[in-house]
């Protein structure tokens, strides 16, 4: 850590040095607009719009019918406007108002921006009370207005068509929609209209959460490599079982696996342990696709399979007794005694620090293993859709010039503008580094794209979720995805898959995981329902599931046998509704295509 200090303040003042030596005042850049600056624009600020400001023959910008300025040309009005905006408030930003990148980004565009900033406690009630009242804002940021809402008010005009706009005002975003998959056809709804613009944000490990992590020392004691199909993984168990695996002397401690209720992708039915079977989408509901039907994974022979497998491990004392029963904290306090030996072989989770706890030398020696191999195949779960937020930057009919309200959005895309945005100044919150250079590695690659790193990130030492007044962070449309790289720098991240967990979840996602996504027309997309489906859908769904989690605790621990009540518990589903869920699912995915 010491070194690294001394790596980024040195790397600071070469910045500063050639900031203050190496530039001239140049009255065409955005940040120049005649303004004061905020504190943060000192002289080693390069940041600008990736797009040059064009100018008419006349020396101005040029504004068109609607008094707005062509794609990557600022100011974006002739003047100033006011766009009022709510927005929720942000434990990580002190004030809206007076945030360096709203001072910087008012000045670039001549957009002025009144904030109401709601309480995220209250955030739902004051949208909908809006919405109904029809006292709306010129634009809704980052209020989780639903795909059903927009479609709803869109075609009652409250909600302003984005179509025009983008053929418009912007080739980026057209490009952008040709590099992330999935992008147009989850924001453009079933009239064919795009009301909102995304959040695209993309977590690797995130898309292939449903992971177990099992612990390589166990592993080396017994002598094993790890699993890869059904059969190794339960030979694996006993051995963790029988041999002493925790190496401390006493071969009856050990919990081979475990699991707990409550987490991400913590269960018996978070997907790792029942994919070998049937393919099990969690964050969908168990719904999946084939041929582009609706499928239930519970309600599949897979599902029957699953439950007998997993009842056997019970049986047999390989799965933890009160895994069906116990939240996280008690995991916790059954995952090392009192020496600080772990007892837990493996369990499933996003990620290795959720049972043996959050220290280092608590969750180092656990290892993310590729999927198993079973009747159903091999497999991970995929979410290839978790990085759009189709909700996050809707214009009202409130607005008086849209377009200008369209630009002001969507220009924070662009990538110098979305760094600025997210991360800061360069040379004061990031720097740029060179792998092999100073301290940095020459291996030092960006953890999402595995490409060199650009840029070190943090270097004020104010991390994400800190509180601070000088960028939006989350807040706004954004783009960060390797789908899309050129909208993006190649971010450092200190540290080794020895010590830093964000390395070992990609690392592990990439290499053993990502390998075995299922083909994307297995995994359901976002879907719209209108406002009678999503209320049936609702009450159905929280029934049916309900009963199909007491149905699974009770297949698994042997309280039911699965063979012997299979017929029954599929005639309790369709009593409860399932066929009505599967015709919505089924009517909303047709019109979606």
């Amino acid at each position: 850590m010491k070194k690294l200090s001394t790596f980024l303040c040195l790397l600071l003042m070469v910045s500063l040095v050639f900031a203050a030596c190496g530039k001239k005042s140049d009255s065409s850049k955005p940040a120049d607009s005649g303004k004061e600056q905020s504190s943060s624009e000192t002289a080693e600020d390069t940041t600008e719009p990736e797009g040059e400001q064009e100018e008419s023959a006349s020396g101005e910008v040029a504004f068109d019918e609607n008094g707005v300025s062509p794609e990557h040309e600022f100011p974006i009005v002739d003047g100033t406007m006011n766009l009022k905006v709510m927005v929720p408030n942000s434990t990580s930003v002190s004030d809206f108002s007076t945030n360096e990148f709203t001072l910087w980004y008012e000045d670039l565009t001549g957009v002025h921006v009144d904030w109401n900033v709601i309480p995220q406690d209250s955030l739902t009630d004051k949208v909908n009370i809006s919405l109904s009242s029809g006292d709306m804002p010129d634009v809704y940021m980052q209020c989780n207005i639903t795909q059903t809402q927009q479609m709803v008010y869109g075609s009652m005009g409250a909600f302003v068509p984005m179509n025009d706009y983008i053929e418009k005002y912007s080739t980026m975003f057209q490009d952008i929609e040709s590099k992330v998959p999935g992008l147009e056809g989850i924001i453009t709804l079933p009239d064919g209209n795009i009301y909102c613009l995304p959040y695209i944000e993309k977590c690797v490990h995130c898309e292939n959460s449903s992971k177990l992590w099992m612990n390589k020392t166990w592993l080396e004691n017994v002598g094993m490599e790890a699993p890869t199909t059904v059969e190794e993984f339960e030979t694996v168990l006993k051995a963790f079982k029988d041999m002493d695996a925790n190496g401390n002397g006493d071969a009856s401690d050990e919990i081979p696996l475990l699991s707990f209720e409550g987490g991400w992708h913590s269960n018996a039915l978070s997907g790792w342990l029942t994919d070998p079977f049937v393919y099990t989408a969690p964050d969908n509901n168990y719904v999946y696709l084939e041929d582009g039907k609706i499928k239930l994974a519970y309600m599949e022979e897979g599902w029957k399979d699953a439950m007998s497998w997993l009842h056997s491990l019970y049986e047999q004392g390989l799965y933890y007794d009160q895994s069906l029963i116990i939240n996280n904290d008690q995991a916790r306090t059954v995952a090392t005694n009192e020496a600080g030996d772990n007892l837990v072989g493996c369990f499933p989770n996003g990620v290795p620090s959720a049972v043996p706890g959050d220290a280092l030398e608590q969750w180092g020696d656990y290892t993310a293993i590729s999927p198993i191999e079973g009747p159903a195949g091999r497999y991970a779960t995929f979410m290839p859709y978790s990085q759009i937020t189709p909700t996050c930057y809707i214009i009202t009919s409130a607005c008086s010039n849209p377009a200008a309200a369209f630009r002001w959005g969507v220009e924070q895309y662009d990538r110098e503008i979305n760094f600025k945005k997210v991360f800061g100044n360069e040379g004061v919150q990031y720097l740029r580094i060179t792998p092999g250079e100073g301290d940095v590695p020459a291996d030092a690659v960006d953890l999402n794209t595995g490409d060199p790193s650009e840029l070190a990130m943090f270097a004020d030492g104010v991390m994400w979720g800190d509180e601070q007044n000088v960028v939006w962070r989350a807040n706004g449309p954004r783009i960060d995805t390797p789908d899309a790289k050129e909208y993006r720098y190649n971010q450092y991240q200190i540290g080794t898959y020895e010590d830093n967990m964000e390395y070992r979840l990609s690392y592990d996602t990439r290499n053993n995981y990502q390998p075995y996504d299922p083909d994307p027309a297995q995994c359901l997309p976002p879907l719209v329902f209108d406002d009678a489906q999503s209320a049936e859908l609702a009450n159905s769904q929280t029934v049916v599931l309900s009963y199909v989690e007491e149905m699974a605790a009770r297949f698994i621990s042997g309280d039911l046998d699965v063979e012997a009540n299979w017929d029954s518990y599929l005639q309790e589903l369709e009593v409860k509704g399932v066929q009505g869920m599967i015709d919505i699912y089924q009517a909303a995915y047709d019109a979606k295509n």
